[in-house]
């Protein structure tokens, strides 16, 4: 272990002007590295959000807000997004309205935890919410609103925490809501009391109080009597509500110093001040007339760490950022605190549309900027872009000479809400993490680096370093580095730094900057925000000793799938690799997986029964992984999954009452088997069949199975063991067919020749829904003709022919959607017609055979009437093409051969004679 000097970055910069004042160019080069370098992202400045509960704004939300886990989740969601978006403050409302979110013996349980005022939630959600930032190096302060102690008159009458019934003197009343009133004694005493109670019971890093004193309603005579009591000695009434509010402050502060000094208390005032100070052009609403409150007295009495003006408006106007910001500022460096820019990040666009707050009740301040023209809607006017926000955290940061040391933004739901907001923050402004400035205007002693940093095991089996605890009250800050001897400057940029830690433990994320950088540095940092000049170092390596594994042991059968893998721990392993294959040289890997533990149940692994398996373990940390560990391997003991015999998958006309068949396994003693019909979701709506079976290999379906439907089934087999997958399929169920049609005509060994047209004709059938008609010249249909479908099941007729002489099939067939039924079939021998055609050389029709693959048939008719017609091989009538006439004035038809289905009869009728001629098409 190495101890690293490392100043911070201003004390850096010091002593470079010093050493080379007679050098300006190189002071310019320095002052340019360390402009560019860290300006951009301070290594200290707050970044704080305010999560809002009243109304239930930012948290607990949504229809289950009051339920414990739900708060709790969420609020872990909060702080997680907080950290991934390098904040370091949460600014969580735990005073909404005189009640609390924290156990209190001084107010009631607010209704915006637990649903109703003075009723628990069921745990301590402020201890709960300190616990969990801790954990991620997150600041959490508590957010009071001190005076507010109803929204409308007579809501908490009767309720626990009636201070209106107990002490009504307290009280003062406006039309639409009650306060608290600043100008008894005893309602100061109070609020100093909820001050105590908190930081007294609660680890908390701050208190913050919001703007809400006096009303921005404005006050009238409601407090006259309270003056007339308390407020001699004041030459006005607002002098002595104003000193009411600075004396409840300076008791608060005295609170926090006599039992925590280094808890910081700081205001969000209104943004403008007033009392004819603001800046040039500044007009408006003030803080100091309107709601009688003097901040730069709480500033010049000492009684605040830092101030937090809600300045809510752009740059530019008559309330302009870039004025309001620096004017705070300067008072806060000339009484040596800190201000801090409150950004109303609500006023961004989203989606390129007008930001607008639905109700009035959706946000915790009612301000003049708001136009309430709309009574629906507060609007607030010229939507922001995220330029916007840039150039309020560049002004801030170019005034941290000033004391500028950072911005909280209101409020949490709005960074989810804005599009492109996170990103914007984590690539640019925010890139890295930042430290709590130092609060120099309080004592603090010089801090020592830890000591004796270590590795240490925790009860998991996995490592992390540990070092001596400095202080219960001291937190730490991790580096990483490539270098052992890093660079000067590396303790100034925070791009090295690794994460803030409350406690003396490190355990290293996956997503850490540390991955890959083999050198750590600690430094201690303290609750008032000074870190240790010097720095602790480890050098960070690989595991490098094996895991020993202890179960199963090796060659270990018949487990079930359930058991546990567990292996040794080994120093400075933060994480173990399982690795499972079927391959003794793991050749390939089953599975594999990283566990920050020495073990693992088998459950997070999907094994097959009856199945031989090797496994092994590697030790590691974020630098690498160590070696391997010996190989063991173990056979499972529960059944494999099942094997199909019938129905197979996907098969179709599967019997209405199957006999259901599978390989079953040897180790099997029971059979889980789920039918489904309508979807494969195997839930109660669609489960027809769900039996749990005994050690078999079959079932009989003894309820058919509706006709032409598909069914999913799946089979699991089971033993004391365990369960092998589920094998999933699905089949669909058949359709009875149609019994084959009676042929009616033509009749068996009917005379029919190759004139004849024939009439086919059948009988209708049960079931079917159209027909099938095949002519073809074999019995089983291999070479077919032609085939015809019939769509109507009273369509039982066709006609074909002639036909040219030979032996033919025509067969019929009903069918639905399952298919065609039972075939009915009839020969057909046609003979050949002999002289009843005048000799070929009397007759009017000639063909001619072309070389080219043409056929031209000519016909002489003289001026005699005819029809010509022509079939093909199956009887069905062909198209003839246009005539022409020849070179002899004789008529012509000309065809392509190809265009002729084999051989094709043409018929002439004229003045009562018939004549035919064929013609040789090309196949």
């Amino acid at each position: 272990m190495r101890q690293h000097i490392h100043p911070n970055m201003k004390k850096t910069l010091k002593y470079t002007l010093r050493r080379f004042k007679s050098l300006p160019a190189l002071i310019c080069v320095v002052l340019l590295f360390v402009q560019q370098g860290f300006a951009q992202n301070p290594k200290t400045e707050i970044r704080g959000v305010w999560v809002a509960t009243v109304s239930n704004l930012d948290w607990p939300t949504g229809s289950d807000r009051f339920d414990k886990d739900h708060q709790q989740a969420t609020m872990l969601a909060i702080l997680d997004s907080a950290l991934a978006w390098n904040l370091n403050t949460i600014i969580l409302q735990i005073r909404p309205q005189s009640d609390a979110f924290y156990e209190s013996t001084l107010a009631p349980w607010s209704e915006y935890i637990s649903g109703s005022r003075g009723v628990s939630p069921g745990y301590d959600p402020l201890l709960f919410a300190i616990e969990e930032a801790h954990k991620r190096g997150l600041e959490l302060h508590g957010w009071l609103n001190p005076y507010r102690y109803e929204t409308s008159v007579g809501k908490n009458d009767g309720k626990p925490g009636d201070f209106n019934a107990e002490h009504p003197e307290w009280m003062l009343n406006y039309s639409d809501d009650r306060i608290f009133n600043p100008g008894v004694p005893e309602v100061q005493q109070h609020l100093k009391e909820i001050v105590g109670e908190i930081i007294n019971n609660y680890d908390i890093d701050g208190i913050h109080f919001d703007d809400y004193f006096y009303p921005y309603s404005g006050t009238g005579s409601e407090d006259q009597a309270t003056y007339e009591t308390y407020g001699s000695g004041f030459a006005s009434i607002g002098d002595w509500r104003r000193n009411n509010v600075s004396h409840m402050v300076g008791e608060v502060y005295d609170t926090i110093q006599s039992i925590k000094p280094y808890i910081r208390f700081g205001i969000s005032p209104f943004g403008i001040y007033g009392n004819g100070q603001n800046p040039s052009g500044i007009v408006g609403l003030d803080a100091y007339n309107t709601i009688y409150t003097d901040p730069l007295q709480w500033l010049s009495e000492g009684n605040i760490d830092y101030l937090n003006p809600q300045l809510y408006w752009p740059t530019g106007g008559s309330q302009d950022f870039a004025s309001l910001l620096p004017w705070w500022a300067g008072h806060a460096y000339d009484n040596g605190r800190h201000v801090i820019a409150g950004h109303g990040i609500y006023r961004l666009d989203s989606e390129a549309a007008t930001a607008r707050i639905a109700g009035t009740n959706q946000l915790h301040e009612t301000k003049s900027y708001f136009d309430f023209s709309n009574s629906t809607a507060r609007v607030m006017a010229d939507a922001w872009t995220l330029d916007q926000v840039e150039t309020q955290i560049e002004i801030v940061r170019d005034n941290r000479d000033k004391n500028a040391v950072g911005g909280v933004f209101f409020r949490n739901n709005d960074f989810t809400r804005v599009n492109g907001l996170i990103d914007y923050l984590n690539a640019d402004v925010y890139s890295a993490p930042a430290l709590m400035p130092a609060m120099t205007w309080k004592n603090a002693t010089t801090l020592e680096a830890p000591a004796n940093i270590r590795w240490e095991e925790d009860e998991s089996g996995i490592s992390y370093l540990a070092w001596d605890q400095v202080s219960a009250d001291h937190r730490y800050v991790v580096y990483a580095s490539d270098d052992e001897n890093p660079a000067d400057g590396f303790f100034d940029d925070p791009a090295n730094l690794v994460a803030v830690l409350y406690q003396n433990a490190f355990y290293m994320q996956e997503t850490s900057s540390t991955a890959g950088k083999p050198y750590i540095f600690i430094t201690t940092y303290d609750r008032y925000g000074n870190e240790s000049a010097t720095a602790s170092q480890f050098t960070f390596e690989v595991p490098s000793s094996q895991s020993e594994l202890l179960s199963p042991a090796d060659d270990a059968e018949g487990l079930s799938s359930f058991f546990d893998f567990q292996w040794t721990s080994t120093e400075s392993a933060q994480q173990y690799r399982i690795q499972i294959s079927t391959s003794s040289t793991f050749s390939t890997i089953d599975f594999e997986t990283s566990v920050d533990a020495t073990e693992i149940n088998a459950t997070e692994f999907d094994l097959q029964g009856s199945e031989t398996y090797y496994w092994r373990v590697a030790a590691g940390n974020f630098f690498g992984f160590g070696p391997e560990s010996e190989v063991f391997t173990f056979k499972t003991g529960f059944p494999g999954s099942a094997q199909m015999i019938y129905p197979v998958a996907d098969e179709e006309r599967v019997d209405l009452s199957p006999l259901i068949k599978w390989e079953s396994d040897p180790l099997v003693a029971g059979v889980r088997l789920q039918i489904a019909k309508g979807g494969d979701q195997f839930e109660d709506f669609n489960i027809v069949i769900d039996e749990d079976l005994g050690a078999v290999s079959q079932y009989q379906i003894t309820q058919p199975f509706i006709e032409w439907t598909t069914y999913h089934m799946r089979i699991q087999l089971y033993n004391d063991l365990g369960q092998g997958d589920w094998y999933e399929m699905r089949f669909k169920t058949m359709i009875r067919l149609p019994e084959a049609p009676v042929i009616y005509s033509p009749l068996v060994d009917e005379s029919l020749t190759e004139e004849s047209e024939i009439n086919f004709v059948w009988s209708k059938t049960a079931l079917a829904t159209g027909y099938q008609v095949v002519l073809s010249t074999d019995s089983q249909r291999e070479n077919v003709l032609d085939e015809t479908a019939k769509f109507s099941a009273n369509d039982t007729t066709s006609t074909l022919g002639p036909l040219s002489p030979g032996v033919y099939y025509l067969q019929v067939a009903g069918s639905n959607v399952g298919g065609p039924g039972e075939w009915s079939q009839v020969v057909l021998d046609i003979a050949e017609v002999l002289g009843t055609v005048e000799p070929d050389a009397l007759s009017p029709l000639k063909a001619y055979y072309q070389s080219d693959g043409s056929v031209h048939v000519t016909v002489v008719t003289g001026h005699a009437e005819f029809e010509i017609s022509m079939f093909d091989i199956s009887g069905k009538r062909m198209v003839m093409p246009a005539a022409s006439r020849d070179a002899n004035g004789e008529l012509k038809y000309s065809f392509k051969r190809n265009q002729i289905p084999g051989i094709a009869l043409i018929t002439l009728e004229m003045e009562g004679a018939a004549y035919q001629i064929k013609v040789m098409g090309i196949d």
